[in-house]
Parts: structure tokens; C-alpha cells; sequence
């Protein structure tokens, strides 16, 4: 049929929102966003120890819309600086 579904499951990315007055009732599931954390706390749970930036997901996006990726279907690429594998319960199900 030529039609292939992939995802993109990104992690902590910095979208440069002052999120300072944030709410953050019901946010004990996961990290808080990138900007509420300190650079000591990213250094501890992201593996690259930063926050992702929109151009790198967006490099993913087009590589998944490239020909590149014409072999590729049923796939989920995880673009979150290996927060996933350095700390795996905060990652939700």
C-alpha cells in the first residue's frame, strides 16, 4: 500500500517557555519541564544532560519523511538524549 507509520516519542525538550508561575499540580507522574529543572537535576537524568531543542526533533521528523527512511514502518524513535535509559521508571507507560 506504500503507507508507513512511524512515531516520534521525544523527551524533555526546551521550547523556550517561561513556565516560572507554572502549575505544577499533577505533575508528580513524570519530570517537571525542562525549564523548571535545574542543570544539576538534567545532568542526573538525561543522559546527554541537557534538554533536547525543537530542531533536533524536527531532524528526526525529516529524516521519517525523507526517502531515507523508505524502509522503515512500525517504528517508535525515541529522541530524548538517553533520559529513557538513564532513568527508565520516570519514563511513562
Amino acid at each position: 500500500t506504500g503507507v508507513r507509520i512511524n512515531c516520534i516519542s521525544p523527551g524533555q525538550i526546551d521550547v523556550g517557555v517561561d513556565l516560572n508561575d507554572f502549575d505544577m499540580r499533577g505533575m508528580t507522574a513524570q519530570l517537571p519541564p525542562a525549564s523548571l529543572q535545574s542543570k544539576e537535576s538534567q545532568k542526573q537524568n538525561i543522559g546527554l544532560e541537557r534538554a533536547g531543542l525543537p530542531i533536533e526533533v524536527a531532524r528526526v521528523a525529516g529524516f521519517l519523511a525523507s526517502g531515507f527512511s523508505s524502509y522503515m514502518t512500525g517504528s517508535n524513535l525515541v529522541v530524548d538524549g538517553g533520559a529513557s535509559t538513564m532513568c527508565p521508571i520516570t519514563v511513562p507507560i
